[in-house]
């Protein structure tokens, strides 16, 4: 039997369960002197998110509705996060991992893209705009830096002028934004491609069994980006103008 056959096949926690759980936190954590109501529901999140907040004297948790066939301990740890989170403590280097190393599962992931896509929308303008067409841009790095191997991504301007998310991958829709604000003829175009091709290597990674949802700006990853022929150039760049 398959990985994740099993990983399908695993019974759900209940909600009962859930809240026992998060009481039994509180409790060894001690976080609190008063045994406070715990209300604790799975929550059709669009991705892998839980909120955790104080309302009339009572604890509300929203757990994302893919950790409803998460182990025991995996339930514990997320409990463990989440309260340490609320009441700034710290959270513990081996309760972290265990959370991590179940969101990074090849399992997670999949499931995780699969909801995101049907859950969410993408929108994004035309890749061709007043001043650059990201095909004409994207096909020409694929060539040179990819051998062409990045296949099926949807392009696009954002539909806003953004200065703080420049570029964004999205693996669930299989796209890749680059903010309006740079399409501009005063733009050079040797940003607009590194901007862009920081988001091919997404695209690339995003297919490694390494792939972290969380945290993707990897070592390797960095070392990668590195290899744009102008990183120094277009980094000075963006750090004058922006």
């Amino acid at each position: 039997m398959s990985q994740l056959a099993l990983f399908e096949e695993t019974e759900r926690i209940t909600l009962e369960q859930a809240q026992r759980v998060f009481a039994e936190s509180i409790a060894e954590l001690r976080v609190s002197r008063t045994r406070q109501p715990v209300h604790v529901e799975f929550y059709p999140f669009v991705g892998i998110n839980h909120t955790i907040r104080f309302r009339d004297g009572q604890l509300y948790v929203r757990l994302s509705d893919l950790f409803q066939q998460a182990p025991p301990e995996v339930i514990k740890a997320l409990s463990i996060i989440l309260l340490s989170k609320l009441f700034r403590r710290r959270i513990p280097g081996a309760v972290h991992s265990a959370y991590r190393s179940y969101v990074n599962s090849i399992e997670m992931k999949e499931r995780s893209l699969v909801t995101r896509s049907q859950r969410g929308r993408k929108l994004l303008a035309a890749p061709k705009g007043r001043h650059y067409d990201l095909t004409i841009l994207f096909d020409r790095l694929n060539q040179e830096y990819f051998e062409s191997r990045i296949q099926g991504v949807n392009l696009g301007w954002s539909l806003r002028k953004s200065r703080r998310i420049l570029g964004h991958f999205d693996p669930s829709h299989g796209s890749i934004t680059v903010s309006r604000i740079f399409d501009h003829a005063e733009t050079p175009e040797v940003v607009v491609s590194y901007i862009l091709f920081h988001e091919m290597l997404h695209a690339k990674f995003a297919t490694s069994s390494n792939f972290d949802l969380k945290h993707r700006h990897s070592r390797q990853f960095k070392n990668e980006e590195k290899k744009f022929a102008e990183y120094d150039a277009a980094n000075e760049w963006l750090k004058a103008h922006l």
